[in-house]
């Protein structure tokens, strides 16, 4: 059977997924639907744009024929889909390109969302932790909100993170390009000879024909021994453990140690040291410890030396010689013959040849550390190596790294700073390859903080594991040549703010930011700071390539313990407010920025995101619908207005038991808003020093704050105020004496909002 991602194939795109869409149809039983079913859908996707419900109550309520049914509404509101079928260019599935978009902007706008989105999250995880399949993605589909074309803001990206098969039950550590089989929908695969990874295809398909852009979370390494690596030896860095450990224990035999101990002692503590090195340690008496001890720190500068000297070039080539005969020997191939990752039939038989061999790719480290890990011994019965790593300065720094199980990319020769151009070469087509499968609009590129900071380059020059800028740079530039519209994401948290080099150098377009470890120092008048550097910074481009930063309302950081810093820690009413200040403090003409959330962020799930990117389950989702209708309903008040995608945000006041003003305004309308509000969360994390200089985490709750007015800004009336009624938000008329609204009391992150004329 053709497949509509097969290339070797020209055919209508659209011809080809109405057959698709007819066997779907047929097999959800679609034409049983009574009308009044499909009258009640489809008339709120009308009205909306997209059907308002939380992701669980899709997941309770619908069933896949009403899914398809009210999905329906939203291709036709694409123009890609009339009387029942698909119709559009093979080059236009993207919204981008049916748009003419030719650069990256769309992704920067104020008032757009980006909503991060793992497909095993995405069963119901309430019932059962069964990954998510095919007709749970497409409800995600349905449900996402749309945006507002009229203002340039496009429906919510979807931002997925990776779908591959997971090694150490973690997203980011990949074990092949392939999609994980977990996700694999076995009566999808039935119904139209699918398999998993044309499951996800055609769901990105239908995603994009939605009005929906897609971005993919790409990584600059591989997972420790993934396909790409066993395929392509020379794209990694090896070490021969054997031959290390062998060159140790001469050095250990030859080491003329201090201190008053036998000679017997000595020897036998020599022997038991060899042994560590090999299967790790056991219980050793305090003498020999001692001893151990000893011969450790004798050894530090050996181990970098040979460390280093097995890193470069000359013993690369010989690692990757020895490798690739192992790899064609258990294939039963030629070691000449040419690779893919598919011919790595059974990973598990080669990985176990090469780590017998004691071939081990060499790992990352530290988010500080520099050179090449060091070599260390092997861990308790032999089953991995150990390493050590050091910064720039030559300080241990071993207890920082976590990146013991990656594999970066050889992009750089570290014992001269020369970039290697056939790994950057193959690195860049990789990428350009998994982009034309899935057609995504945009890569989110992990793991690129500290690439031009101290612990990662000298005067330019890359001296870590981590990707160098120019590899990211020339992978941002060959991107956007092949696709005008393609957006890129750079994971990096403004630390040093070094706007330039990540916007100029890099042709980043968005900066993931830190909105998430900075949660609590990010008031109404911080935001409108960050807001200002960013117009500073933009202001002095000669291009109108501005960059953009997130406003970040959650990420798959928060809920790590090194950060332990999320809005559901709010409670409910500063969860809402902190959404509600992300969306109603704009930025203005030079600092538009989108809003970040998470998959279940919207019905105030809490503590699920870090289980479901570290193990591929369903997420179990908060069942409060009345936070998901006052989250939908700002996100809908905040598109509707032009004065907040277009407008620019200023604090009138802030004090510091809460009370906060900011009047929001475009110089070419009559209309403002004036919001009031208590900006202190109800309970709220904050770093403090404690008596002792140590760093501690304090739990804080905000209080009501009484009698406070505000005088309306010159020229201003107040025409009307918008509250939530339980389901939206609706005008409701408002008393104004001497020009001066007075507020008896607000409660912690109570907030106004008032329309205003001129």
């Amino acid at each position: 059977m053709f497949k509509l991602f097969d290339k070797k194939v020209e055919v209508r795109k659209d011809e080809f997924l109405n057959e698709v869409y007819a066997k779907l149809k047929e097999y959800t039983h679609f034409n049983e639907l009574t009308e009044d079913r499909k009258k009640q859908l489809c008339s709120i996707v009308k009205k909306y744009g997209y059907l308002n419900y939380p992701h669980l109550k899709a997941l309770e309520e619908l069933s896949a024929a009403e899914t398809l049914c009210a999905l329906e509404v939203k291709w036709e509101n694409n123009g890609i889909f009339k009387d029942g079928k698909f119709c559009f260019e093979n080059n236009q599935v993207s919204p981008l390109a049916r748009n003419n978009i030719k650069n990256a902007d769309w992704l920067k706008k104020e008032g757009h969302d980006i909503k991060l989105i793992n497909l095993a999250a995405l069963g119901n995880g309430n019932y059962s932790e069964t990954p998510g399949k095919f007709f749970d993605w497409v409800k995600q589909i349905l449900i996402l909100p749309t945006g507002n074309l009229k203002r340039n803001i496009f429906n919510t990206t979807v931002y997925l993170i990776p779908f591959q098969p997971r090694d150490f039950g973690c997203a980011y550590l990949p074990t092949s390009s392939d999609v994980s089989p977990n996700l694999n929908d076995e009566n999808i695969e039935k119904t139209l000879n699918y398999n998993v990874k044309e499951q996800v295809q055609l769901f990105i398909e239908f995603a994009q024909l939605a009005g929906h852009p897609v971005i993919y979370d790409v990584l600059p390494q591989a997972g420790r021994f993934e396909k790409v690596v066993l395929a392509n030896p020379q794209v990694a860095r090896w070490y021969n453990i054997n031959e290390l450990i062998q060159k140790i224990c001469v050095k250990v035999d030859e080491l003329e140690l201090n201190g008053e101990y036998s000679k017997e002692d000595i020897n036998i503590a020599k022997d038991l040291y060899k042994q560590i090195l090999k299967s790790g340690a056991g219980e050793i008496s305090t003498t020999y410890k001692e001893i151990c001890d000893q011969i450790n720190e004798e050894l530090v500068e050996f181990r970098k030396q040979i460390s280093n000297e097995m890193s470069e070039k000359k013993s690369q080539e010989k690692l990757v010689k020895q490798v690739k005969e192992i790899v064609a020997n258990t294939l039963k191939v030629k070691p000449t013959k040419h690779l893919e990752e598919q011919d790595i039939t059974d990973s598990g038989v080669v990985i176990n040849a090469l780590t017998s061999a004691g071939l081990w790719t060499i790992c990352g480290g530290a988010w500080c550390s520099a050179g090449v890990p060091v070599f260390y011994k092997m861990s308790e019965c032999g089953g991995y190596p150990i390493f050590k790593h050091y910064d720039v300065d030559g300080k241990d720094v071993t207890s920082l790294a976590n990146l013991d199980c990656q594999t970066p990319y050889y992009f750089v020769y570290l014992e001269n700073g020369k970039f290697n151009k056939p790994v950057i070469d193959f690195y860049i087509k990789h990428l350009e390859q998994f982009q034309a499968e899935y057609g995504f609009d945009g890569f989110r590129v992990d793991h690129v903080d500290h690439v031009v900071d101290k612990v990662s380059a000298t005067n330019g020059v890359p001296i870590s594991y981590r990707a160098p800028s120019h590899v990211l740079g020339e992978l941002n530039k060959h991107m956007k040549a092949k696709i005008p519209y393609f957006a890129t994401l750079a994971e990096y948290m403004l630390w040093d703010k070094y706007y330039k080099e990540y916007h100029e150098d890099m042709h980043f377009d968005v900066l993931w930011g830190n909105d998430i470890p900075c949660q609590s120092e990010k008031t109404p008048e911080t935001i409108t700071e960050d807001n200002q550097e960013l117009t500073n910074y933009n202001v002095g481009l000669k291009s109108k390539n501005y960059v953009s930063v997130l406003k970040t309302y959650n990420n798959q950081d928060g809920e790590f313990p090194v950060f332990d810093r999320y809005p559901t820690q709010l409670g409910e009413n500063g969860a809402i407010f902190k959404w509600f200040k992300y969306k109603f403090l704009s930025g203005g003409k030079f600092a538009n920025r989108p809003v970040l959330y998470v998959d279940g962020d919207e019905s105030f799930t809490q503590k699920e995101v870090e289980k479901t990117v570290g193990n591929e389950i369903s997420m179990k989702r908060n069942k409060n619908y009345h936070f998901f209708n006052r989250f939908d309903s700002v996100n809908r008040l905040a598109k509707s207005f032009e004065v907040v995608t277009e407008g620019e945000a200023q604090i009138i006041l802030q004090e510091d038991d809460g009370f906060v003003a900011w009047l929001i305004t475009k110089e070419t309308l009559k209309n403002a808003l004036l919001i009031v509000a208590n900006y202190k969360a109800p309970t709220e994390k904050f770093n403090e020093t404690d008596e002792n200089g140590n760093q501690i985490t304090v739990e804080k709750k905000g209080e009501d704050i009484f009698d406070k007015s505000i005088t309306l800004p010159a020229d201003y009336t107040v025409t009307c105020e918008h509250q939530f009624n339980g389901e939206d938000f609706e005008k409701q008329d408002c008393k104004v004496e001497d020009n001066t609204l007075h507020f008896d009391k607000l409660y912690p992150s109570q907030f106004k909002i008032f329309e205003l004329q001129r």
